[in-house]
């Protein structure tokens, strides 16, 4: 049985001289793995859907959740973020993580729309890539479920205070007056600025998303916090953001 999807190529793997496996986030199916014969051949048809970071409506057969590409037709390809190895080492950071909080039979289209808007914004150079990936991170988080309770102290609902605590394992706001004597560890303490930035990044319409604008002084701050919250919540550390850190070079721990 042919069926349609549309989705993003998230990983390519080679098997044997000229096939691969498609690891592909689908708008209907989820994260799905598609065998792709032939494609390493020079005269493939399916050869420029077969990569990493394409968009496209695939066309494949499924016999028992087992998928095979017949056709592909490109909506949006992002093969020039492979030219510039500091984005391309972000745009991996986005697909492994989305590879590990996607599943089988479970469509999210807005976690597709996140990083397809993440790819998107990388490839046009004109956002910084440590904001990038703070919203991707935090957002992302968002969109599976693990949403931080941002509305205000969980003990007094207080909405501000000069200074806030952000409980990143715990994923809640306390004032200054309700955290008491708590182990600090896992805690972030947030001025108004750097919690407006975050109420924005988990809270706001994706169409204003990628709006936010953030100043220098708190882009360092803001990154760590988010990479926090993501490592804390899925208790999951990332080989490609390593990589990308050793590429730009940031370090901000």
């Amino acid at each position: 049985m042919l069926t349609t999807l549309k989705g993003l190529v998230l990983r390519e793997r080679s098997v044997g001289e000229n096939d691969k496996f498609l690891d592909i986030l689908t708008d209907s199916a989820g994260m799905i793995e598609v065998s792709a014969k032939g494609v390493k051949k020079q005269n493939s048809k399916n050869a420029s859907v077969s990569q990493s970071f394409c968009y496209a409506t695939f066309c494949v057969s499924d016999s028992h959740g087992r998928y095979i590409l017949n056709s592909a037709e490109p909506i949006r390809t992002f093969f020039e973020l492979s030219r510039d190895l500091e984005r391309f080492s972000l745009a991996n950071y986005f697909a492994e993580a989305t590879m590990y909080v996607a599943t089988e039979e479970k469509p999210n289209n807005e976690v597709l729309r996140l990083i397809l808007n993440s790819l998107h914004f990388l490839s046009a150079k004109n956002r910084e890539l440590l904001l990038l990936k703070a919203i991707f991170e935090l957002r992302l988080m968002s969109e599976i479920g693990l949403v931080p309770n941002l509305i205000g102290c969980c003990e007094c609902m207080k909405y501000t205070a000069p200074r806030m605590q952000f409980d990143l394992k715990g994923g809640r706001l306390f004032c200054e007056d309700c955290f008491g004597a708590r182990d600090l560890h896992d805690v972030e303490l947030l001025d108004d600025r750097l919690l407006h930035y975050i109420r924005f990044i988990a809270l706001t319409d994706m169409q204003r998303l990628f709006n936010l604008s953030v100043s220098k002084d708190y882009l360092q701050q803001l990154s760590a916090i988010t990479e926090r919250y993501l490592e804390l919540q899925l208790d999951r550390h990332f080989q490609t953001l390593d990589f990308f850190k050793t590429v730009n070079g940031y370090n901000y721990e």
